[in-house]
C-alpha cells in the first residue's frame, strides 16, 4: 500500500506551481527576438563584423557610419560579404539604370533581387543625386577676398577678390575662374599713391566627357590684363584633351594638354633686341624694334587638383596653367596657385594661399604673392 505523506504532497504542489508559471512565460517570449539579428551588422569576407549603417556606395567603395568614429569607413565593395538594411534605397548600376528597393539584402557579395542577384561591385552609386541621374547640373564654387588697409608711416591698401565655380552634369562641365587684384601704397603725409598691383583675369572652360568618362575634350578662353606690366589685354584660346588622373576619397587631379593661340596688346611700345639688328648685325634703331601687339601659337597644359589628406574638412588645392610658344623662349607663361582652405561656420571658409606667375616676356619675369583669404563656398 502506498502511503501519501504531507511532504510528498507539498513537493507535488510545488512542481505543479512551477510548471504553471513557466508555461505562459515561455509562450510570451518570441524565439525570433532571442536570436542574434544581422540588422546593423556588416560581415566582411575575412570574417570581420562591423556594427554600423551603410550610408553610401560610390566608386567601388561602401561607406559605413559607426558609433566609434566620427569619420565614415570606406570599405572596398569586393570585401563586403553580407548585410541587410531596411530602408528604401535607390541604386544606380554601372549601366546607368536605377533600381529602387524597399530594403537591401546582400548575400555573399551580391545584392538579392526578386529574380536575380547583382554583384555589389556592379553598383555605381547608392542614392544618386538628381544630376547623377541625368537631371540638371551640380553647382559648386567659392568666392573669397583678401583685404588689407594699413596706416602709419606708409599707407597701404590691398583688394584681392576671386571667384571659382563649376557646373557639372553626367555629360559635360562648365568652369569659370576670375580674379581682380588692386594694391597701392603711399606716404602718410602725401596724397601721391603708387600702384603695386593692378591686374585682373577671367578664364572660361567647357569639357565634354567621352564614353570613358575619365577622358574628355575641352575648349578654353582666357582674358587678362596687367597695367604694371604694360599688358593692356592678353587672350589665349584653344582646344585640349583632358583626363581624370586621380579620383578617390583623398585626392582628385585632372590633367589637360592642348594647343593655344595667344595674343597680347601692350599699353606701351615694346622692344625686341633681336629685331633691332639687320642681317649684317647692325642696329636698325629703336623705331624698327618697337611693337605694341604680339601673337603666337603655343602648347598649353593645365593641372587642377584637390585633396583632403590633412583631414578635419580642410582642403589642399592646386591650379596650374602652362603655355609655351613655338617661336621663342620668351613666349613662356606659367601660372600656379596653391593653398589650404578650412571651414569656419555657415559655409564660410578661410584659406592660406600662395601664387607664383612667370612671364618670359617681362623684365621682372616672376611675380609672387602670399595671401590669407576669407570667403564662402557652396
Amino acid at each position: 500500500m502506498t502511503i501519501v505523506t504531507f511532504a510528498s504532497v507539498q513537493r507535488l504542489l510545488l512542481a505543479l506551481l512551477f510548471v504553471a508559471a513557466a508555461t505562459p512565460l515561455s509562450a510570451a517570449i518570441d524565439p525570433d527576438l532571442t536570436e542574434p539579428s544581422d540588422a546593423g551588422r556588416i560581415h566582411l569576407t575575412d570574417g570581420t563584423v562591423i556594427v554600423g549603417v551603410v550610408t553610401g556606395i560610390r566608386g567601388g567603395k561602401v561607406k559605413v557610419a559607426t558609433a566609434f568614429s566620427d569619420d565614415a569607413l570606406n570599405i572596398p565593395a569586393d570585401m563586403v560579404a553580407n548585410f541587410e538594411q531596411i530602408q528604401e534605397t535607390h541604386l544606380m548600376l554601372k549601366d546607368e539604370s536605377v533600381v529602387t528597393l524597399p530594403a537591401i539584402e546582400v548575400v555573399d557579395g551580391a545584392l538579392v533581387l526578386e529574380s536575380e542577384t547583382i554583384a555589389l561591385a556592379d553598383i555605381d552609386v547608392m542614392n544618386p543625386e538628381p544630376w547623377e541621374r541625368g537631371q540638371g547640373f551640380k553647382w559648386t564654387g567659392d568666392t573669397s577676398a583678401a583685404l588689407a588697409v594699413a596706416r602709419g608711416n606708409t599707407d597701404t591698401n590691398e583688394l584681392d577678390v576671386a571667384i571659382n565655380t563649376v557646373l557639372k552634369s553626367t555629360r559635360d562641365r562648365y568652369t569659370l575662374n576670375g580674379s581682380i587684384d588692386m594694391d597701392d601704397t603711399g606716404s602718410a603725409d602725401s596724397d601721391v599713391r603708387t600702384d603695386t598691383s593692378d591686374k585682373w583675369k577671367l578664364l572660361g572652360k567647357y569639357d565634354y566627357y567621352l564614353k570613358n568618362d575619365r577622358n574628355y575634350l575641352g575648349f578654353n578662353l582666357a582674358v587678362e590684363a596687367d597695367a604694371l606690366a604694360d599688358i593692356d589685354i592678353r587672350t589665349y584660346v584653344g582646344p585640349y584633351f583632358g583626363r581624370v588622373l586621380l579620383d578617390n576619397d583623398m585626392i582628385s587631379l585632372d590633367g589637360e594638354l592642348g594647343l593655344a593661340y595667344v595674343s597680347t596688346e601692350y599699353t606701351q611700345p615694346q622692344f625686341d633686341d633681336i629685331q633691332c639688328l639687320d642681317s649684317a648685325g647692325v642696329s636698325r634703331g629703336p623705331k624698327a624694334c618697337a611693337f605694341d601687339k604680339k601673337s603666337y601659337g603655343a602648347v598649353n597644359w593645365n593641372l587642377t587638383g584637390e585633396s583632403n589628406i590633412l583631414g578635419g574638412n580642410s582642403k589642399l588645392y592646386l591650379r596650374h596653367v602652362g603655355i609655351v610658344g613655338t617661336e621663342g623662349t620668351e613666349d613662356v607663361l606659367l601660372k600656379t596657385t596653391a593653398g589650404l582652405s578650412f571651414p569656419l561656420v555657415f559655409g564660410f571658409q578661410a584659406a592660406a594661399e600662395f601664387s607664383i606667375d612667370y612671364d618670359g616676356s617681362l623684365d621682372e619675369e616672376v611675380d609672387q604673392k602670399y595671401s590669407f583669404r576669407v570667403g564662402y563656398a557652396w
